[in-house]
């Protein structure tokens, strides 16, 4: 464990995606709950003369950051950077969300119904990447993201692939 209280995410055998012909990918896994990007709330102080913004969810911060590490450990583990500042490219992003199973949930439910809400989820992800593996998260082009519930031996959390579009 560092300094700062994190650990990083396990590496899983195919962790990172084999690149499909005419395109790159890069695919990694961060553990942990999934955080949603909350609702923000700016207001002006005026003794300090500067605007001040706030998130109503404070784990955001710590969930877009272990998104980032593991973001650069999946790059640094490549032969060349995926990252490209060229702002011609477009990035199509694949994500799955993974959450605990609530053990007062009944075995016949099987799709994850329950909030935080897909999109908000998705918003933290593309922040997390923002200046890790793409410049811009306004470059991003096609999304494909879905929740589920943990099967038995599933850690919690995120399972990102990013692939850059010739």
């Amino acid at each position: 464990m560092s300094d700062d209280g994190y650990d990083p995410s396990p590496i899983e055998e195919g962790d990172f995606a084999v690149e499909e012909p005419g395109t790159e990918s890069i695919s990694f896994f961060v553990s942990g709950p999934p955080q949603q990007k909350g609702s923000t709330r700016s207001f002006y102080i005026k003794k300090l003369n500067r605007v001040v913004t706030t998130s109503s969810n404070k784990d955001l911060k710590h969930w877009e950051l272990r998104i980032a590490n593991e973001a650069q450990r999946a790059n640094e583990a490549r032969r060349l950077s995926f990252y490209s500042c060229d702002d011609r490219c477009g990035y199509e992003v694949l994500v799955e969300f993974i959450f605990a199973r609530p053990k007062s949930l009944p075995k016949r439910v099987k799709l994850n119904t329950r909030r935080p809400d897909l999109d908000k989820l998705v918003r933290a992800v593309l922040d997390g990447l923002t200046e890790n593996l793409i410049p811009d998260d306004s470059q991003v082009v096609t999304i494909q993201a879905r929740k589920r519930y943990a099967k038995e031996g599933d850690t919690p959390g995120a399972r990102i692939t990013v692939k850059r579009l010739p």
